[in-house]
């Protein structure tokens, strides 16, 4: 997708993200949020500041790329797992993640 290197995609989620009308939460999301406890604002600082360590991976079936965010936020190590197309601003967060727990 695009051929961008993962700083290039990290740029364009927090660039999307500054934006919240370009952020979209899956019902799974927000369940895996609510379960860990992840605010909406913490959630949007992860998108806004966070580090993309992992290649993103491909999702084939939907031609999207799946991204890693992580962040410390509120004394956590947190991630959030976003659906990403160069072609779209919109960044779809398909799950949640608290790192400190595994």
């Amino acid at each position: 997708m695009a051929g961008w290197s993962k700083s290039q995609w990290q740029r364009f989620i927090r660039q999307a993200a500054g934006e919240a009308r370009n952020v979209i939460f899956t019902d799974h999301a927000l369940l895996r949020m609510r379960q860990r406890q992840i605010s909406r604002d913490a959630a949007m600082a992860i998108l806004r500041k966070g580090t993309l360590h992992r290649e993103p991976e491909p999702n084939l079936r939907r031609g999207t790329l799946e991204c890693r965010m992580e962040y410390y936020v509120v004394g956590r190590h947190l991630a959030l797992v976003a659906a990403v197309d160069a072609a779209n601003p919109a960044v779809v967060v398909v799950t949640a993640i608290d790192l400190d727990r595994g």
